[in-house]
């Protein structure tokens, strides 16, 4: 019996022999390997972002994006509530001034710079010092349509493109586009007001993220029309799985995938992230509960 057992345990898994051969097989030719991904749980160093690049500074995620985002990009955030579209926006322009030296312009319209500060001091960011600083400039917009306001006009007008020109921001988010959108007078159809906006700030030498609000979310996602014009899709879920074994609960976890991305291979999984005490953590070769 025991050298039954030696010889059963010293013989190869049938499914690595399967997969030996597949990997054998003329058609694999036709998918060049690419390199594992791993997570260090630490922002990408300076030293080894690409130059055409501009890292989030989120752990995990530009390893993802080989060295951050392609520069002058135009980035959708998505997702339903709850799932940290905002804490990844901010995040992203946060990390730029602290770990990049990039200056960075937040476009909300919804909250006050008091409520970011407070919710981000607990990240270990200070947004009032960074303002001080001259590192951030955050924009908590207000406008009144009955007086022919919009924010379109506003955020696209000549001093708001100069402001940001002289500020040097290489950076910008706005959150959420949806509402931007929606309080903005005729520009022409949501497809050519997104335009305007994207190329806006791309001549203006921003890579520059949109949160955009979703109201069903879940694996097969209904596409609209900016998800066609931006050059790239972080998309955000919340997934219900079920608790350890022996809870009866059920929990919510958060997944990130990359759903598109011009000018730059990326991840192709679905990814799970964590919010920490220092933010948004992305990990990658971890079991995704069902």
């Amino acid at each position: 019996m025991k050298k039954e057992f030696q010889k059963n345990k010293s013989a190869e898994d049938p499914t690595k022999a399967v997969a030996r051969e597949v990997l054998r097989s003329p058609h694999m030719k036709e998918f060049p390997h690419t390199p594992p991904v791993k997570h260090f749980n630490r922002p990408l160093p300076m030293e080894e972002v690409p130059q055409d690049r501009v890292p989030t500074g989120i752990p995990g995620l530009d390893e993802l994006l080989r060295g951050g985002f392609p520069k002058k990009s135009a980035i959708l955030v998505t997702g339903i509530p709850g799932c940290a579209k905002t804490t990844f926006a901010l995040q992203y322009i946060l990390n730029g001034a602290v770990k990049y030296g990039d200056r960075g312009v937040f476009i909300t319209v919804e909250q006050d710079v008091e409520q970011l500060h407070r919710q981000f001091q607990t990240f270990g960011y200070d947004i009032m010092k960074l303002q001080r600083e001259g590192k951030l400039a955050v924009f908590c917009l207000e406008v009144k349509p009955e007086f022919g306001e919009d924010f379109m006009m506003k955020i696209t007008s000549k001093e708001f493109r100069d402001a940001i020109s002289e500020f040097g921001a290489n950076r910008l988010a706005i959150d959420p586009l949806n509402l931007v959108l929606q309080f903005s007078a005729d520009y022409g159809g949501e497809r050519r007001g997104i335009q305007r906006l994207i190329s806006t700030y791309k001549k203006l030498g921003c890579t520059t993220i949109f949160t955009h609000e979703r109201a069903v979310g879940g694996p097969d996602p209904i596409f609209g029309v900016q998800d066609f014009i931006v050059d790239g899709i972080i998309y955000l879920q919340l997934v219900k799985i079920r608790g350890a074994i022996g809870e009866r609960e059920t929990l919510f976890e958060r997944r990130l995938s990359i759903l598109k991305m011009r000018e730059t291979d990326h991840g192709q999984g679905m990814y799970r992230f964590e919010i920490e005490k220092d933010g948004i953590h992305l990990y990658h070769g971890v079991f995704l509960r069902t």
